[in-house]
């Protein structure tokens, strides 16, 4: 007990980066993968369940293996277990080296999710052992597999079962070895209904069956990958065609959303080159399959075969930069190189598949799109960070880390500026190719950078990587004009206020973040730039060389850091800003401290030339949504221009920024937007704003709004969400109407019977009894949600 209490204090005082180099969050096992042969048939989708066979291959890592221990959740009911073969020496491609023993009945145990089978006989460090598992899989739905059946008047959801893989997802439906530190091969035999189809990951071997009877489909990956990364999706879908060089690619879709596929997957090819010019490493597969299924949570990289959530946008949604192809397939196809070609070994390392992931999007964008594209992507990525830090704070490597894939992105981000493209490329090559088929951990990205460019990072790993949070920054200047300088004073102001967890560890946030900033300091007399270094709470800068007054100082001129930045500044040094600094953040960032000086008529300029006519769409709508914050005779004029912007996204910010401002005319705008707009976000946000400057005015735009199609709904939802704000009982009929195919309205209506509307009420009650289980199941969980508080 005493050792005990030693080392749970020992293991407090650890800091976050000794226990992810630890390795202690790598699990053990006596035995090497080799090759498994997955046979799946008899699903059932009432019970949820199956019939599986699993041969599996390893190699014992100990002398004397008595027993395997493999991942098999507590569901899977087996039937039995026989050691195929036992034979010397470690096998090629599977296949036991010689003497394989008879086929011999195994005995096994089921302590937990785990299945122990116990050998014949002991064998020696380096045999190979053979055995299979018999079974009948029992599902609950969503843990391992996803069982979906036809449902009447539900369209676009045909019957289908996929798997969910992840992190814990596939042990729930095969015996396997669950962690990410092992790689083998497989092959996946799935029998399927006629006319369904089966993908799985490698190549497609066969597919055997007579027509309009069940047929077998082998599918054989040849190239070792961890288990979590093994898919099955059956469903009646088509297969659009395409290719990438030599490699074959596929998307798999339902038959109504062919004529969608091709403009949506169509991407892929280019994605494919960009990465491997990028990375100097080709595409790793044989082949790669995108395939579309019902209520998935977004995406999953399955080595080779990604699923997809079915949200295909049509020729409309384009214009709103739809999520589905600006971060979606870029994300998943990063996945190829970052995560299955190079896996993290476990999961505190995780940030290494997702963040590196996440970080290609914007690399993409950047080659097609140039500078402003890549750092649009990452303005996205900065704002969903603050998020999600503000709820908590976390390492990028670290156990349960909340921010791998947003901080990630943004810290890799930061280290190709630290390193520039050359240099950065030139490590991210050396660590996809020194790791190829393996694992890695945090630290093996450092080793990479060190020997690809001979640059020891250590201080940005152990701020960046292994602690939390970000420079909280405070700056403030002054000019000096005998001296010709400006005083640059910078303050750290970030705070450690991180709990201890139940066993008294802690993560960190740096007291101070070290590394380089630029500093722009803009004078009538010329531009005058210094490279400053901060290594301290509170440091002061002189920049010599400014020989008449600054026009503009900007701090980080190419937003090299990650941070939050206080730095208050005339009005006309802002405005210069904002029409000068070519970086996007920084023009942000001006905007939003112009948007807080309402009764600033400088700052109102500013923002009404930028609504009106900045060079990037982005910029344009920043200004207009800050705009909303001013008097509405001032923000008008500009915003009515934005309203006619040729960028949908321009076009939204001016109508949410109308709907602030409020007045008749605003109104009368919104309500013109919301009839004409070609926009089916603009139309969502126009009805929104209407409401919210004249509810009663507007019940007739929300009725007409809960019967009006869009991409994933959004004009429905704005409606939906609008409709407790106007009810009335055409209102509470119109959510009844479409309580069958939207699953809001039931909230809807239990949010205006809690309010104490008895029509809403008595509709809930009544559909409490559907003749359709999905709309019993939305009705119960909105009154259990609304009605029960």
């Amino acid at each position: 007990m005493l050792l005990t209490g030693v080392s749970a204090i020992l293991a407090a005082q650890q800091t976050n980066a000794e226990r992810i180099l630890s390795g202690r969050d790598t699990p053990s096992h006596d035995y090497d993968l080799i090759h498994q042969r997955i046979e799946v048939k008899n699903f059932d989708w009432d019970a949820t369940a199956f019939d599986g066979k699993v041969t599996t291959t390893l190699v014992s890592l100990r002398p004397g293996l008595d027993s395997v221990v493999m991942d098999m959740g507590h569901r899977l009911a087996v039937r039995s277990v026989i050691v195929e073969q036992i034979a010397k020496g470690r096998a090629p491609s599977g296949r036991p080296a010689a003497r394989p023993s008879a086929r011999l009945a195994a005995r096994f145990a089921r302590p937990g999710d785990t299945l122990v089978v116990r050998l014949p006989h002991s064998v020696a460090m380096g045999d190979t052992v053979r055995f299979t598992v018999d079974y009948r899989g029992k599902i609950t739905q969503g843990r391992g597999l996803y069982f979906f059946k036809a449902e009447p008047e539900r369209p676009h959801r045909p019957q289908q079962i996929y798997s969910g893989g992840g992190t814990d997802g596939n042990p729930n439906w095969i015996p396997t070895y669950g962690a990410p530190n092992d790689k083998e091969t497989w092959e996946l035999v799935a029998t399927a209904p006629a006319g369904y189809t089966v993908v799985s990951n490698g190549r497609q071997i066969s597919d055997a069956g007579g027509k309009g009877k069940p047929h077998t489909v082998t599918w054989r990956q040849e190239r070792p990958a961890s288990t979590y990364l093994i898919s099955l999706v059956i469903a009646p879908l088509v297969k659009v065609a395409d290719r990438w060089r030599n490699v074959p690619l596929a998307y798999y879709v339902y038959s109504e959303d062919v004529p969608l596929a091709r403009r949506l997957f169509g991407m892929t090819p280019d994605v494919m080159e960009t990465y491997s010019k990028l990375t100097g490493v080709p595409y790793p597969w044989p082949q790669y399959a995108q395939t579309t299924v019902t209520d998935f949570v977004g995406g999953m990289e399955n080595v080779g075969a990604t699923t997809l959530v079915d949200w295909l946008p049509d020729a409309r949604a384009y214009q709103d930069r739809p999520w589905y192809r600006q971060s979606l397939i870029p994300h998943e196809l990063a996945h190829q190189w970052f995560g299955n070609l190079v896996t993290t070994e476990n999961w505190v390392n995780y940030w290494l598949n997702e963040g590196m992931a996440e970080f290609m999007g914007g690399q993409y964008w950047g080659a097609k799109l140039g500078r402003l594209g890549e750092e649009d992507y990452y303005l996205d990525e900065y704002r969903q960070f603050l998020i999600i830090d503000a709820r908590r704070r976390s390492p990028l490597a670290a156990f349960n880390s909340n921010n791998v894939y947003s901080k990630g992105a943004l810290v890799l981000e930061m280290l190709k500026k630290q390193l520039g493209p050359e240099r950065f490329w030139a490590s991210i090559h050396r660590y996809l190719t020194t790791h190829a088929f393996g694992n890695v951990i945090t630290e093996d990205l450092r080793r990479s950078v060190l020997q690809a460019t001979g640059e020891n990072l250590e201080w940005f790993w152990r701020q960046w990587m292994y602690q939390a949070g970000y420079p909280e920054l405070v700056v403030t200047s002054a000019y000096d004009s005998a001296a010709a300088t400006v005083a640059l004073t910078v303050r750290q102001t970030q705070l450690d206020t991180a709990q201890a967890d139940s066993t008294s560890f802690r993560v960190s946030t740096p007291e101070v973040f070290t590394g380089p900033v630029s500093v722009w300091v803009s004078t009538a007399k010329g531009d005058v730039r210094a490279r400053l270094q901060l290594e301290r709470r509170e440091q002061v800068f002189q920049i010599a060389g400014v020989r008449s007054a600054p026009l503009m100082v900007v701090f980080d001129a190419n937003n090299a850091m990650l941070k939050r930045l206080t730095f208050e500044q005339r009005t006309t040094m802002l405005a210069t800003q904002l029409a000068r600094d070519p970086n996007l953040w920084n023009r942000t960032w001006v905007i939003e401290q112009l948007g807080r000086r309402a009764s600033d008529t400088l700052a109102l300029a500013a923002l009404s030339r930028a609504a009106r006519g900045a060079d990037y769409y982005r910029v344009r709508a920043e200004a207009a949504l800050a705009l909303g914050a001013f008097p509405a005779t001032s923000a008008l004029p500009a915003l009515e221009a934005a309203i006619r912007d040729t960028s949908a996204t321009v076009r939204e910010r001016a109508v949410e920024a109308l709907g602030a401002v409020g007045g008749a005319k605003a109104y009368s705008l919104v309500v013109a937007a919301w009839k004409r707009d070609s926009s089916y976000e603009v139309r969502a946000s126009a009805l929104a704003a209407a409401v919210g400057i004249d509810s009663a005015g507007s019940k007739e735009l929300v009725r007409a709004a809960l019967t009006t199609p869009s991409y994933r709904d959004v004009i429905q939802n704005a409606a939906i969400d609008a409709a407790p704000g106007v009810a009335d009982s055409s209102i509470v009929d119109g959510l009844e109407k479409i309580l069958g195919h939207q699953r809001g309205s039931a909230l809807a209506l239990a949010s205006l019977a809690r309010r104490g509307n008895n029509q809403a009420l008595a509709v809930l009650v009544r559909h409490k009894e559907d003749s359709r289980a999905w709309v019993r199941r939305w009705v119960l969980d909105a009154i259990d949600q609304q009605l029960q508080k």
